[in-house]
């Protein structure tokens, strides 16, 4: 199970490093609806191929709310947020509220508890990601404040994702996860297709780069990272799954320091080590 956290958190810290690469080859919603489509389309084959059940008419509603949470509305809402320009230090900070607040609607809405470790682990891993950041976070105070509008969207963003999370726990659960994936992502093509309508975004470059995003974001973004943390959240606790997404951001650093020659202070290093504490004190089994 260790291995598939190292394998989650991974897929999902290229994430960071990919949308890097789609600025001025191709507009985000654009991007994210031709990856829903071709991410739902595929799940559609491999249900249909393998004879997998699909929701009754009944249960079709719960899915669409959960693709349209967890993938539409939360990417949709955040990529308006910086394109309005929101920096993306703070869009992070934002989301590092996430496990807090899965844990809370969890707790609410399935009655899932988190143990005082697990609860100390993540404030731990909160303020280890908040050092990170900081470097960054000064830089775009800097530049200016931020609307009200645009914060609004960043965290109805990070809601959207919480609730998705915490939804994927709830009556959808037991259904077969290739055709409830297909279900989710058509249906957050939708919302994708509506924000990029909205927002009149139109670029596409036809380049071997724009089609290596695009096989990039299908394959292994929501084939692997998606599907996977769907899976996990089926199998454990959902402030598990979040909590272990906390070492994505700084990951993402690590990355970033490699691929784009990113300067990384030692506050910044030792916030990576706090937060690698962090989560490994919310997931270590008492003896």
């Amino acid at each position: 199970m260790a291995l598939l956290y190292v394998l989650l958190v991974l897929i999902w810290s290229t994430g960071f490093i990919t949308g890097k690469f789609l600025v001025g080859l191709i507009d985000p919603n654009i991007y994210l609806t031709i990856r829903f489509l071709g991410v739902g389309g595929l799940f559609t084959l491999i249900a249909v191929f393998q004879r997998r059940r699909f929701p009754s008419w009944n249960e079709l509603p719960k899915h669409i709310i959960a693709g349209m949470l967890m993938n539409g509305f939360y990417l949709a809402f955040a990529y308006v947020a910086i394109a309005k320009g929101l920096p993306a230090g703070i869009m992070a900070l934002i989301g590092a509220l996430q496990p807090a607040l899965v844990t809370l609607l969890a707790f609410l809405l399935i009655k899932e508890k988190t143990s005082i470790k697990g609860i100390i682990g993540m404030l731990i891993g909160m303020v280890g990601l908040v050092l990170v950041l900081s470097p960054v976070f000064e830089l775009d105070l800097s530049h200016g404040g931020v609307s009200f509008l645009t914060l609004l969207f960043a965290c109805l963003g990070i809601l959207s994702l919480s609730l998705g999370v915490t939804y994927q726990k709830m009556s959808i659960s037991s259904s077969d996860l290739f055709s409830s994936m297909a279900i989710q992502n058509l249906a957050a093509a939708v919302v994708t297709f509506c924000f990029a309508l909205v927002l009149g975004e139109h670029v596409f470059k036809v380049q071997l780069e724009t089609f290596a995003l695009i096989a990039w974001g299908i394959i292994v973004l929501s084939c692997g990272g998606v599907f996977l943390m769907v899976w996990l959240l089926r199998k454990v606790k959902a402030s598990q799954v979040t909590t272990v997404m906390l070492l994505v951001p700084p990951l993402a650093a690590v990355e970033s320091y490699f691929l784009f020659n990113e300067h990384m202070t030692w506050v910044q290093i030792t916030g990576f080590v706090v937060t690698i504490a962090g989560v490994y004190l919310s997931r270590a089994k008492p003896a």
